[in-house]
């Protein structure tokens, strides 16, 4: 858009005049940011820094120096001759009274037995003025579910920020690195802001580590993944900040915060000192977060037991009111035995032996449905459903709902026995 007002004017008029970073941007890039790679098959491995093969000998636990160019590769198992890479780079600046942050967007294309071609460019400049006020100065930046592509020319760019501690992704992006020439205010530099800077973009650090000193401590004490987390969830730092606190003095830096978030979680659940360095520093943060998983998960099924003893207690009556007829009800053939359930405790046996839904979906309270247990000796075979209004077996199912080796010979008796069900239905 075209500038309107005088700060606007100002700003686009300095950024023309800026001095060209490129060349030094991708020369430092192409060390430090872009990746180092090999490509390796049984007889070659191919450096993509150059483009040339050498033996496979030389490469040591997945790592080779390529006797080309000298570069330290990460080697892959592959068969692959091409690679790309996408890298976004920035450098901090003063120029007059603003702080400037200028990004860059640098893509590499690789190829065997040819030299990599680079290509680099300025996407987006953050000028912030003395008072805090951020002029945008950028390509158009396209993004939705299909693209992500900056075109255009450099132009002054507005947007409004979604919430009060983050700035729209549109017009912010998370460069790779700083440039270690990166120049900031010494305003900035108080709060531990420079090129060191991770977890979160400059313009983020700019705009709330001075507003907020917890932010400044994480910074200082290098939790940059706690840092850039309590961007968007500044409430649970809140929450847990003498947590975040003993992890600092104790030097254990937090390298997955959800999951460091989700298991203090389950410390207040289990009701665990969460300032107690034992429990808020784990050695090993994975292990510990699925072992307290296991730990809730048993305690929840517990209470999920005792829920379902206290809900039979209170559905007895209504059963007896429904099926009390048909107590003392069963048959056999010589090997096979079939009884009605007579408690709604029996009903919960019935589902937890046989692993299926007879107590969970209340079958004791359908008042059209018999439900019969089929047992040889005291082993529960399957469990039957028979239809009070047709007399007819609605399904017999065994462990997991599943059919037996005896599954036909239970149908049989039990229609064999149908009249027995008929006499106690209708006395």
């Amino acid at each position: 858009m075209k500038p309107r007002t005088k700060l606007q004017f100002e700003v686009l008029g300095q950024s023309r005049c800026l001095p060209d970073k490129e060349n030094e941007m991708l020369s430092w890039a192409k060390v430090e940011c872009l990746e180092h790679k090999g490509y390796a098959t049984k007889t070659r491995v191919i450096c993509m820094d150059c483009g040339e093969k050498f033996s496979p000998e030389l490469v040591r636990r997945k790592r080779a120096v390529c006797p080309h160019c000298g570069a330290k590769l990460k080697v892959e198992q592959s068969r692959r001759t091409t690679d790309k890479q996408h890298v976004y780079v920035a450098t901090a600046g003063i120029y007059g009274e603003f702080q400037v942050i200028r990004n860059f967007e640098i893509l590499a294309y690789y190829r065997t037995s040819e030299a990599p071609r680079y290509f680099i460019w300025e996407i987006l400049q953050h000028w912030i003025s003395p008072n805090g006020k951020n002029t945008i100065v950028a390509r158009n930046h396209t993004i939705n579910w299909y693209c992500d592509s900056w075109n255009g020319n450099m132009e002054i760019r507005t947007e409004y920020r979604r919430h009060y501690y983050s700035s729209n992704v549109r017009y912010d992006i998370y460069p790779h690195k700083l440039h270690p020439g990166s120049e900031f205010k010494p305003e900035y530099r108080r709060y531990g802001i420079d090129h060191r800077l991770q977890g979160i973009t400059p313009l983020e650090a700019i705009t709330c580590i001075p507003e907020n000193p917890k932010m400044e401590t994480l910074l200082k004490a290098k939790q940059y993944d706690l840092l850039g987390y309590s961007i968007d969830w500044r409430g649970v730092v809140e929450r847990y900040w003498p947590s975040i606190r003993i992890c600092m003095r104790n030097k254990y830096k937090v390298k997955d915060p959800n999951m460091w978030v989700d298991y203090l979680g389950l410390l207040v659940y289990l009701h665990k000192d969460i300032r107690n360095s034992h429990y808020v520093c784990p050695s090993n943060l994975k292990k510990a977060h699925d072992r307290l998983v296991a730990k809730k998960r048993m305690i929840q099924e517990k209470e999920e037991k005792e829920r379902k003893r206290r809900k039979a207690i209170e559905d007895e009556k209504k059963f007896r009111e429904l099926k009390s007829k048909f107590f003392g009800l069963q048959f056999t053939d010589g090997l096979i035995r079939v009884r009605a359930l007579e408690s709604v405790q029996e009903f919960l046996q019935e589902g937890d032996i046989m692993h299926h839904c007879v107590f969970t979906n209340e079958y004791y309270l359908k008042p059209d449905s018999l439900i019969l247990s089929a047992m040889i000796d005291s082993k529960h075979i399957e469990t039957i459903e028979v239809s009070l209004k047709t007399l007819k077996i609605v399904q017999s199912r065994g462990v997991c709902n599943k059919d037996t080796e005896y599954h036909d010979r239970i149908i049989g008796l039990v229609k064999k026995n149908i009249n027995l069900i008929r006499q106690k239905l209708t006395a």
